[in-house]
């Protein structure tokens, strides 16, 4: 669902590229599973998150979208990285262009009930890692799901790779 912020702008540009900020959670529970959510737009499985709302701290969009996608209450407990470049660009079906710096927190349910919104949010389960791979799921995902399950303690940023001109 398109907030009014972005129903704004778009009026304004189309379908023309936008940089977004977006803010993401982490849920595993006491099995070690991780919690994703399934988007309407083309069934991709993702974190539970979305956009970062004009003047909203990062770590409260990120608590809000959990709690509209999935019904949970969440505590976070830390930063499990930054991630943007090629593999955050998206197409939307309704040729909407959008370029995301995801920030992605780790947290734990503190209340609330797991239950899909039913609008922007099919469905919503925990996976064991092994079958994360077999789910249509953004090509971010790549990039965020061997720190979620191999690097627990570390924040993770891409390397960068900018250089001056000429150099």
């Amino acid at each position: 669902m398109m907030s009014d912020y972005i129903s704004d702008i778009r009026r304004k540009v189309g379908n023309d590229l936008l940089v977004m900020p977006s803010a993401a959670v982490a849920i595993r529970d006491d099995k070690g599973r991780l919690l994703l959510a399934k988007h309407h737009n083309q069934g991709m499985w993702v974190l539970p998150g979305g956009l970062i709302e004009p003047e909203e701290q990062p770590a409260d969009a990120a608590m809000r979208e959990v709690w509209e996608e999935t019904g949970l209450l969440v505590r976070l407990t830390r930063i499990i990285g930054v991630y943007g470049g090629p593999d955050l660009l998206v197409k939307y079906e309704n040729g909407d262009r959008a370029a995301y710096i995801g920030t992605v927190f780790s947290g734990e349910p503190v209340g609330g009930e797991l239950r899909p919104d039913g609008v922007e949010i099919l469905d919503v389960r925990y996976f064991e890692r092994s079958e994360i791979a077999n789910l249509p799921h953004r090509e971010w995902m790549k990039l965020v799901l061997p720190v979620i399950f191999d690097m627990p303690e570390t924040t993770y940023f891409q390397p960068g790779s900018w250089r001056p001109p000429g150099s």
